[in-house]
């Protein structure tokens, strides 16, 4: 039996390849399932990254952000289905990403820590 992100990109209608693939990811990075409302863009969030899918033709393009970083800290990655991605990668590199955003939060004191060590 074929996972269900896999039957799903053989299907005719290449919006339930998105819904199948974005689900799968966020089910690989034990996160709920995004609802059944967001058709065309999906939003996950864990407690170090946020990811957006955002549906496009031929594929679909995922930002990931650190709540509490800087603008410059999103990264764009797209992906196009007829180059067979394959979920667990993205749930690899999502995961890379927040273990940044971990030794980051370590590097870098919060902006309260710095305002109560002024005083």
């Amino acid at each position: 039996m074929l996972p269900p992100w896999l039957q799903s990109r053989l299907a005719s209608e290449p919006f339930t390849r998105f819904v199948a693939f974005t689900d799968e990811v966020a089910r690989l990075l034990e996160l709920p399932a995004a609802p059944p409302s967001e058709r065309y863009q999906r939003a996950f969030q864990s407690a170090r990254v946020w990811m957006v899918w955002r549906y496009k033709d031929g594929g679909a393009s995922l930002f990931l952000d650190r709540p509490y970083g800087e603008l410059r800290d999103g990264v764009w990655l797209r992906i196009e289905w007829h180059q067979s991605p394959d979920p667990e990668t993205v749930a690899a590199m999502v995961r890379a990403y927040e273990r940044g955003a971990r030794r980051e939060r370590r590097r870098r004191p919060s902006w309260l820590g710095r305002l109560f060590r002024r005083r």
